[in-house]
C-alpha cells in the first residue's frame, strides 16, 4: 500500500468515526436543516461508494481506488445538496415532514440492503470462492436498498396523518417593537429592536 493510499484510508476512518451525524433540534423539536444535510451526506457517500465499487473491474487493480473515492465524494456532495433541499422544503410543514421521512427511509434502506446484499454475496462466495462476491453483493444491495427506501419514504409520506399546520413562529409566542435604548442613561440614544419570545 502506498503512502498516499494509507493516508486516504486513515483519513476516511477518522472522518467516519468522529463525524457521525447527530440530529440538531430546535426548541419545538423540529429537525434542523443542517441535520438534513448531514443525513444526506452520509447516505449519499454510502450510495456513491457502492456505485464506485461496481465501476471497478472484475479484478481489483491498484489504481481503482480512485473510482471508490470519486464515487463516495460525488455521492456525498449530491447527498448534502438533496438533504438541504429537502430540509428547506420541510420548513413549516406539519410533522411528520416529507423530507425527513424520505431521508430516514433511504438511510435505513441503504443499511438493510448492504446487509442483505452481503448475505447474498456470501452464498455466491460458497459457490465460486471469490471474496469479491461479498463486496459486490453489498454494493448491489446498497443501491437496491436506497431505491426501495426512497419508494417506502414516498409512500409513507403520502399516507402520513399530519396534524394542523404549525403557527408562524412570531405570531403567537412573541412580539417585536422598535425602541430607543439608552435614552435615560446616556447622551447618545440608539435605535434598537426589542422583542419577547
Amino acid at each position: 500500500m502506498t503512502r498516499l493510499r494509507r493516508s486516504v484510508v486513515k483519513f476516511a476512518l477518522v472522518l467516519g468515526l468522529t463525524a457521525a451525524p447527530s440530529v440538531c433540534l430546535a426548541q419545538d423539536n423540529t429537525p434542523s436543516i443542517v441535520s438534513y444535510g448531514m443525513d444526506g451526506f452520509w447516505t449519499g457517500a454510502q450510495i456513491g461508494l457502492a456505485a464506485g465499487f461496481l465501476a471497478t473491474g472484475s479484478e481489483y487493480e491498484s489504481e481503482e481506488w480512485r473510482k471508490l473515492v470519486f464515487g463516495a465524494g460525488v455521492g456525498a456532495l449530491t447527498g448534502v445538496g438533496l438533504g438541504l433541499t429537502l430540509g428547506i422544503l420541510d420548513i413549516g410543514q406539519a410533522p411528520p415532514q416529507t423530507g425527513g421521512l424520505i431521508l430516514r427511509d433511504v438511510g435505513y434502506g441503504v443499511g438493510l440492503g448492504a446487509v442483505v446484499g452481503t448475505a447474498v454475496g456470501a452464498l455466491f462466495l460458497i459457490d465460486s470462492g471469490e471474496a469479491k462476491n461479498l463486496l459486490t453483493g453489498a454494493a448491489v444491495g446498497t443501491l437496491v436498498g436506497a431505491g426501495a427506501g426512497l419508494a417506502f419514504g414516498l409512500i409513507e409520506s403520502a399516507v402520513a396523518d399530519r396534524g394542523p399546520e404549525p403557527a408562524l413562529a412570531g405570531a403567537a409566542r412573541g412580539s417585536l417593537k422598535l425602541t430607543v435604548i439608552g435614552a435615560e442613561e446616556s447622551l447618545w440614544p440608539l435605535p434598537a429592536i426589542a422583542g419577547t419570545f
